[in-house]
């Protein structure tokens, strides 16, 4: 008798915790809508401020075109890096507790990869302080959303989450605790997925340099130069 009550408190635990996490998943989902809504809204916000901010390096500066390319080469690394974290995770995100590859070195390497993409694409003006203010706007929304992941996390895998919580750093990367697999199962139409998603970054540079021919031809008057 008390192994059969014991049985069923069991199964009723189980389902408590399933709803939980269930509820959990829900939230987490309307979440990441707010996420990209307002990573949008702040998207569309900066490109009509941006029309009356300028570099205060000259455009053939040394100083304007070494920041383009370098935000470009952000760029280009933050797709790659972004292929490079499907590798790993794949179908597994939210079923498996990955930690290996650029999980094994950042908890969150798909945001920290995002962040480079945001900075690339604001030095793209030709100005740092604008790189970095963009920078600085994706971390916080970043940081939030990783708060309702990880709460999600924590429910699911329970202490071995904890764990890796203990070890491994939120978002910056700890190199020196890379590990990884010698195989790892591969999801082709996953990867795509990502890469085509990151491929609107690079229209930063098109739009941008939009902006600069209307400055320089006089359609919009620049009332701040920022370094």
């Amino acid at each position: 008798m008390d192994q059969i009550s014991a049985h069923y408190l069991d199964s009723s635990a189980n389902r408590i915790e399933d709803k939980i996490i269930d509820s959990r998943w829900e939230h987490l989902a309307r979440a990441q809508v707010r996420r990209r809504h307002a990573l949008g809204w702040l998207a569309a916000m900066a490109m009509c401020s941006l029309l009356w901010i300028d570099s205060a390096w000259p455009e053939a500066s040394i100083q304007n075109q070494g920041l383009e390319w370098l935000g470009l080469a952000l760029i280009f690394l933050a797709v790659l890096g972004r292929a490079a974290c499907m590798l790993y995770v794949g179908g597994r995100k939210g079923s498996d507790l990955v930690a290996d590859g650029p999980y094994s070195i950042s908890r969150n390497p798909l945001y920290v990869f995002s962040m480079l993409a945001v900075l690339g694409i604001g030095l793209q003006t030709g100005s740092l302080t604008i790189g970095l203010g963009f920078t600085a706007v994706a971390y916080l929304i970043f940081r939030w959303i990783v708060r309702e992941e990880e709460i999600l996390l924590s429910l699911a895998f329970g202490k071995d989450f904890d764990a890796y919580c203990k070890t491994v750093p939120r978002f910056f990367p700890r190199f020196s605790l890379w590990q990884s697999p010698q195989h790892v199962i591969v999801d082709l139409p996953g990867i795509w997925r990502t890469v085509r998603d990151a491929l609107p970054y690079f229209l930063a540079v098109p739009v941008f340099e939009l902006i600069e021919a209307a400055q320089r031809a006089g359609w919009v008057h620049v009332y701040v130069s920022l370094f």
